[in-house]
Order: structure tokens, then C-alpha cells, then sequence
């Protein structure tokens, strides 16, 4: 059974980095291309930008819905706390991951806002609705948007597929690495988790997507 995410409790602490109000600008089209020369990215979905400056964190709501149109995937969104638990003698955070939608890391940042909005879902549990992560779907470049409790919808590129990393018997360097994809940034960006491969659960897959702008 897959579980997310079972690392040291200092990872709990992290809070999302504020930014300050975004200023108004022209709307523009935004035609969004592949970040990587080698990958096959779904050409672009025309959409137009109200701001391309992250919101205040004071003025943010929370992210109600996922929506990769290059992919035709839909996945509601959801508050998602953690429990503590003992693992082989030592104290750790074990997310609880929604069984039919995605789960907002609660001390992530929130939608459009400066820092690391981190969601994490289901592959093969439940409704299963980051399946197509696990199956290679999403590809570099897509577009993903992020639509809030208010009505605003935000919109990233995804900028890195990570190597998958073992969720038993990890190094200290792969462990490193995932607490990094959780960690606070300074810029804007998304997160999601998963598990890997499509057929089992044996690591964990990270995809990253950056900042891009406010739908108008």
C-alpha cells in the first residue's frame, strides 16, 4: 500500500514564502513550449494571462481542482494533514492522501503564491487520479491548471520529471532528494507525488512545475 510520505518530522516545519501584491498587467496570450529540446511536450492550450506576477499569500484561497488539459485530466483537490507515527523506532510524519482526489500539503504554499505548492495523490489506491503520472503521461512543457476556492485559476509548465526514488531502502543522497522536492523555495512553483511504477509502489515519482501566471 502506498503512503505518502514517511520522512523526518523537520519536514513538517516548512511554510509557504509569501510574496508581495502582484501589480496589475496587460493580459497577453500565453503560448507555452517544451523546457526540454529532447522531450515531447502536448503543444500548448491557449489561454490568456491577467498577471504574470505571483498573488500575496494574504489574498490567496485554496486549490479546489487540477486540471492538465494537454492529457485531458480532472482531479478535484483536498486539505491533507498527517499523522505521526513510529517507523522502526523513530517518529515520523506519515501524510494521509485523500482516496479520490488529490491532497494539498496544509504548510505548502497555496495557489499563485511565492514558494512550493505541494500536492500528492493516489496511483493504483482508491480513484487512483495520479495514475497517468505513473504511466508517463504528463511530458515536459505541459501546461497544468490550478483553479482556487475564489475562482482563480493559475498556470504552470512543468519543468522537471524526476528519476523516480525508492521509497524502501533509499541512500542518504536519494532521501536528501526527496525532502528537497517537499522543501520551501522562493519562487513559484508546484509539486506532486506520487507513487511509481503504474503496476506497484516500490518509489516515488516527482513531478515539478513552474510558475507561470493568472488566468484572466
Amino acid at each position: 500500500m502506498w503512503k505518502m510520505f514517511l520522512l523526518p518530522l523537520l519536514l513538517l516545519a516548512f511554510t509557504a514564502c509569501q510574496s508581495a501584491p502582484s501589480a496589475p498587467s496587460t493580459a497577453v496570450p500565453v503560448a507555452l513550449a517544451t523546457t526540454n529540446a529532447d522531450a515531447t511536450a502536448t503543444p500548448p492550450v491557449s489561454v490568456t494571462l491577467q498577471s504574470t506576477t505571483p498573488v500575496a499569500a494574504e489574498a490567496a484561497g485554496t486549490p479546489i481542482t487540477l486540471v492538465a488539459p494537454g492529457i485531458g485530466l480532472t482531479v478535484p483537490i483536498e486539505g491533507m494533514g498527517w499523522q505521526v507515527t513510529q517507523v522502526e523506532g523513530e517518529r515520523k510524519a506519515v501524510w494521509e492522501v485523500p482516496a479520490n482526489s488529490a491532497g494539498w500539503h496544509l504548510n505548502s504554499a497555496r495557489p499563485g503564491t511565492a514558494g512550493n505548492m505541494v500536492l500528492s495523490g493516489h496511483h493504483l489506491l482508491e480513484a487512483a487520479v495520479f495514475a497517468p503520472l505513473a504511466r508517463g503521461e504528463l511530458t515536459m512543457g505541459e501546461q497544468l491548471l490550478i483553479t482556487d476556492d475564489q475562482g482563480h485559476t493559475f498556470v504552470y509548465q512543468v519543468s522537471e520529471i524526476g528519476e523516480p526514488l525508492p521509497a524502501i531502502g533509499s541512500t542518504s543522497e536519494e532521501q536528501a532528494r526527496a525532502e528537497a522536492y517537499l522543501a520551501p523555495a522562493a519562487q513559484a512553483k508546484l509539486t506532486l507525488v506520487t507513487g511509481w511504477p503504474d503496476f506497484s509502489d516500490t518509489h516515488y515519482l516527482f513531478v515539478v512545475a513552474d510558475f507561470v501566471g493568472t488566468v484572466q
